[in-house]
């Protein structure tokens, strides 16, 4: 059984009656569990050692499917939608028992403030380059329109696990977690694993550093953009970040459109190689004779700061055969610096985009974000000179 941990006695009682229904259920909870609440903000710890095992299990059954219209708003409260009936009684009675903690940490009001999608709506012109990552005027014909989800699509999809299911593996369903969604992130925290029989989705003790009375999780593989547009925070432990879109033009190639790639959803099912982790595979499409589509082009701030020079090649080197390898490296040298100059460039117009909203948002996170972006633009750039 967890120690529930809190200074509100309503959050306490609906953090106990959680815990209690997932064990009522089939899910374990390892001993010496510690669910803590303070200022609504909800963590999950064990002490040290943690054990080898997981440290929480949820049964299939217990992950709720979520579907359009499960849950609805009542002003900031959560509460059942017109599909929640037609949920298992199970999953009725534990989504019932999540909500309940969900509006008694006041996560509808807290997205309002925090989360980039739904707070900087006051500021469009900002919200549109913070999501599509690129400056106004920037080749407006290619620029994606993304329409900034409502409150309660932008905090459940921030908090959803994709999970294969079980005797119909080419089937996914996006589901929320019970008591694993109230881990802290961390990018070297552990990753969500799902054990076939029976189907379960566990989680494993793992830590970032000591000492810590949190235990963390790997949400997604996202940069510190993606996370700050996900869920509001800057996250400064990520190694890498992704590129912005931008145009540049080559005359060995032709146009070259640079785009940031998706990152994926939190996935139970899905292992990735160390490979995969530290050098990610750009992907390339061919839009027309004379022009290529790059994504998933990363800069590394530490660790092997190859990987974009790498990504490069792998990208333009069925478009540079025929050049020697002289030629080839002045190409790769020069597209290598206008994406590092690019990629600056757009942190820089981020920043004055967010100091002429002031009048209608606070532009102190947006700052945040763009320094700690330069620092990883800074830091490859000095990584360069020892090349």
């Amino acid at each position: 059984m967890a120690t529930i941990e809190c200074e509100d006695l309503a959050m306490e009682r609906a953090l106990r009656a959680h815990a209690d229904l997932l064990l009522e259920q089939g899910g374990t909870i390892a001993p010496g569990v510690v669910i803590r609440s303070r200022n609504g903000e909800i963590s999950v710890a064990h002490p040290s050692p943690p054990p080898d095992g997981p440290i929480i299990t949820v049964p299939d059954a217990s992950l709720v499917r979520m579907v359009d219209g499960v849950l609805s708003l009542e002003g900031d409260d959560i509460v059942p939608g017109s599909e929640f009936a037609n949920l298992p009684e199970n999953q009725q009675s534990i989504l019932a028992a999540q909500s309940d903690v969900y509006n008694l940490g006041q996560k509808i009001g807290k997205t309002r403030d925090r989360v980039p999608k739904i707070y900087y709506q006051a500021a469009p012109e900002l919200l549109t380059a913070l999501l599509t990552r690129r400056l106004p005027g920037e080749n407006p014909d290619a620029a994606p329109v993304i329409e900034p989800p409502d409150v309660l699509t932008a905090f459940l999809g921030s908090r959803l696990l994709s999970w294969r299911e079980s005797g119909a593996p080419a089937r996914t369903s996006e589901v929320l977690m019970s008591l694993i969604d109230y881990f802290d992130h961390h990018p070297s925290g552990t990753r969500y694993d799902a054990l076939a029989s029976p189907a379960l989705l566990s989680v494993s003790a793992a830590r970032c550093g000591t000492p810590h009375d949190a235990c963390f999780i790997n949400y997604h593989a996202g940069d510190p953009h993606a996370m700050f547009i996900q869920h509001g925070f800057v996250d400064t432990n990520t190694f890498f970040t992704r590129l912005p879109s931008f145009d540049m033009e080559l005359p060995e190639i032709g146009l070259i459109r640079i785009k940031p790639g998706r990152p994926r959803r939190g996935h139970a099912n899905r292992k990735e190689s160390d490979r995969e982790r530290a050098f990610p595979t750009p992907v390339l499409r061919s839009t027309d004779t004379d022009s290529l589509e790059v994504s998933n082009l990363v800069i590394k701030r530490i660790g092997n700061r190859s990987v974009l020079r790498r990504g490069l090649g792998i990208a333009l080197l069925e478009h540079l055969q025929g050049h020697d390898q002289t030629s080839i490296n002045r190409v790769m040298d020069r597209v290598e610096w206008e994406i590092l100059q690019r990629t600056r460039s757009f942190y820089a117009g981020l920043r004055n985009l967010a100091m002429a909203s002031t009048d209608a948002v606070d532009p102190a996170p947006v700052l945040a974000l763009c320094e700690h972006q330069d620092a990883v633009i800074n830091a490859y750039i000095e990584g360069m000179a020892a090349r």
